[in-house]
């Protein structure tokens, strides 16, 4: 059915081609064309500028006045499930944005909403979904592009491409507050405005249709008409902001951010400097959260920033200019994608902390992707002290591999643990010293933090890890992580948000004082044993507080029997391999099986509302209700005979070795539970002899569900 794309092609043209049809009218037409209509038509053309989408199987081309300014292709199937944003300076008509979201996948849904609503009022935005780009968008997704004003959404299936242009307007406003309007009334403000929406419809068993939406636009006169604003803030912002999309209050109009004039959070005691090194490299949008958040974290003041940029992307430098921050270009190698190139380039910024400040014994390491706990420095020089006197631990993780609802409740837990680096990490100038000459090689195949944690270089050294996150991941789809990843595994942990937070026992975390206090707290632990399948019932008694022992059949760390697998599944942690061991044993707080915690956000929270990132006092207020941790026990799983603690046991007999049957069953109660909060949408359109219902496009078979269910 391509009357549609044509009727819409036609409607978009209208308002610059009236004024051209006008000009070159029959009454005007004769042997020759007056002069002054010549000049007419040339002015026209001068103040207008054209857009055109052209969507060819799963190629995506966009143009700008005829000369293409976007193009994506993929061959695989599953890649063609993207949503495209594209953002023209409305007066310019430059492109200030193209970024693509895989909604094919979970949780990219999540960034696309945040996108959104981080371009400035007055824009034009192309959105273009191809194929497969209704999978997940549900809910966030669609709900925003609903807001934006799409009205066919709904009556897209699965397979279908779509496009829209819209003139972006000013976000919904309830109450004008009163420092901005005398009488605090009720304001009206301009919502979107959608100037062209088209689909490409293909019944089941059709070929596939091409799209074309072309859509001419006179050059707003005057821009966004802030200028003001930024020439008393700095130049350097209104040049960013001019040339760049998709920054929210940093280049909005009213009361922008400005990162040099924000209040500096509380300092924290200090004993040492420890520098932060953030790695990055084309994704301005991920370095410009972590930089605000980081901004908000206490102690950040006092702490020196140094921006390590693969490849040296124009835009991600002129950002961290904003920030006056410090900045070193590594040159890339490998290609985009490959291991290789992420190892290398997290060597250079090893390399370049500690030679930038020479006087310095330990620096923090994080990643632009990730979201920072306020009491993330505090965090680290709480805790620096154990990587100091204790050369047997190599490095502290702010990153806490079981910081879920169900298992994780005490934000001053520490632990020791076999573990490598991960979101967000702090190690000492002798494991560095150590470490680098012994780099994973280039085409390895292998990613620098599993070659640490396999390849001997660790030499038995550990960890120190937190019971309580204070990083969450907060990518998606990306090349290590993709959205099925960051729904089951990340967009569910929590994280501490109680800037204050005291960490307890770090003197304890002595390799020979931990070795002791740890054997004894599995040899005074209540033995128990599994009566009921652990998915369904909480397996430690209601009366005792525990801790709590149980043993399970483990030869090695591969875990060939599933023993830890099938607790770590019921129990409701990251299942995906066996990590965070301290001499065999896990140890988790567990409560019952819940999606929250009524204490601590979901990393999912922040990403979708990235404003509560900054919102410490809220946070604070939240974490101090009362920490209630009466229903969270201490539970040591004992993998035997991989550990030396199952001298405890009574031997085999004590040994949990789950059968298919319960495995099957886990498997199948945690699928639903990872699921259960993603909408699954697969809309088919189906053959029809209706002329109404075909032009209407009601002709479709809805197979909304929940995935998993």
């Amino acid at each position: 059915m391509m009357l549609l794309p044509i009727i819409m092609f036609l409607m978009v043209k209208f308002p610059v081609a009236k004024a051209m049809s006008q000009a070159l009218s029959p009454s005007a037409v004769g042997s020759s064309i007056p002069l002054k209509r010549v000049k007419n038509i040339l002015e026209l053309e001068k103040r207008s500028f054209t857009i055109t989408v052209h969507v060819n199987h799963d190629t995506l081309v966009v143009s700008l006045q005829n000369e293409k300014v976007y193009e994506y292709g993929e061959r695989t199937h599953n890649s063609s499930g993207c949503v495209h944003l594209l953002v023209f300076n409305e007066a310019t008509g430059r492109l200030m944005m193209s970024r693509k979201f895989r909604t094919y996948q979970p949780a990219d849904q999540l960034h696309l909403r945040a996108c959104l609503s981080s371009v400035q009022p007055g824009r034009v935005l192309v959105v273009v979904g191809l194929m497969d780009f209704l999978t997940f968008l549900a809910p966030d997704g669609e709900t925003s592009l609903l807001n934006l004003g799409a009205s066919m959404l709904h009556r897209v299936a699965l397979g279908e491409p779509w496009g829209m242009v819209t003139i972006v307007g000013e976000e919904l406003i309830n109450k004008v507050a009163k420092s901005n309007s005398k009488d605090g009334a009720y304001k009206a403000v301009e919502r979107s405005r959608v100037i062209a929406e088209t689909v490409a419809t293909r019944a089941i068993g059709s070929p596939e249709k091409r799209l074309w939406l072309e859509a001419t636009f006179f050059r707003a006169e005057k821009g966004r008409g802030c200028k003001n604003t930024f020439t008393e803030l700095g130049t350097l912002q209104l040049h960013f902001c001019d040339k760049y999309e998709g920054y929210g209050d940093l280049c909005r109009c009213d009361r922008p951010y400005v990162p040099h004039e924000q209040i500096p959070p509380p300092s924290i005691p200090m004993t040492e400097d420890i520098p932060v090194v953030i790695v990055t490299a084309n994704k301005p949008f991920y370095l410009y959260r972590i930089l605000k958040n980081l901004k908000a974290v206490w102690g950040s003041a006092e702490t020196e920033v140094l921006v390590v940029v693969d490849g040296g992307d124009e835009e991600t430098l002129h950002l961290a200019s904003l920030f006056e921050l410090e900045t070193v270009i590594h040159t890339p190698q490998g290609e985009p994608g490959e291991n290789t190139r992420t190892n290398t380039n997290i060597a250079f910024a090893l390399y370049s902390a500690f030679s930038r400040w020479p006087h310095v014994d330990k620096a923090i390491l994080l990643e632009d992707d990730l979201i920072l706990a306020p009491d993330l420095l505090s965090f680290f020089h709480q805790t620096a002290p154990a990587l100091t006197d204790d050369p047997t631990l190599y490095l502290v993780n702010a990153f806490g591999q079981n910081s879920y609802p169900s298992t994780a409740s005490d934000p001053s837990a520490v632990m020791r643990a076999d573990m490598y680096p991960q979101y967000g990490w702090m190690t000492c100038r002798r494991w560095v010293e150590y470490a680098l000459p012994l780099w994973v090689a280039p085409g390895s195949g292998q990613d620098w933090d599993w070659w640490l944690y396999l390849e001997g270089i660790r030499r038995n050294q550990q960890a120190v890890v937190p019971e309580v996150s204070r990083t969450g991941h907060g990518g998606a789809a990306g090349i290590h992580v993709t959205g099925w990843e960051q729904q089951m595994y990340f967009n569910s942990r929590i994280m501490t948000h109680d800037p204050a937070t005291v960490v307890r026992h770090v003197e304890r975390l002595e390799s020979t004082a931990y070795a002791e206090w740890f054997e004894n707290e599995i040899k005074n632990a209540k033995k128990i044993r599994l009566v009921d399948h652990p998915c369904y019932t909480f397996i430690l008694p209601e009366e005792e507080s525990g801790p709590f022992v149980l043993y399970l059949g483990v030869a090695s760390r591969s875990d060939g029997y599933n023993s830890f697998y099938f607790m770590q599944t019921c129990i409701g942690t990251d299942d995906q391999e066996v990590k965070e061991l301290y001499e065999g044993v896990m140890r988790l707080r567990i409560r019952p099986h819940t999606r929250r915690h009524p204490e601590f956000r979901l990393v999912s929270e922040y990403i979708a509302n990235q404003s509560l990132i900054e919102d410490v006092q809220s946070l604070s207020n939240v974490a101090r209700r009362g920490r209630n941790m009466t229903d969270a026990k201490i539970l040591y799983l004992v993998g035997c005979p991989l550990s030396k603690y199952c001298k405890y046991s009574a031997g085999t007999s004590d040994w949990v070795i789950p059968d298919e049957m319960l495995l099957f069953e886990a498997e199948k109660v945690v699928r639903g539970r990872k699921m259960s909060s993603t909408r699954r949408i697969s809309r088919l359109r189906v053959p029809t002899s209706s002329a109404e219902d075909e032009y209407s496009m009601k002709n479709l078979h809805h197979m909304h569900r929940r995935h998993g269910h």
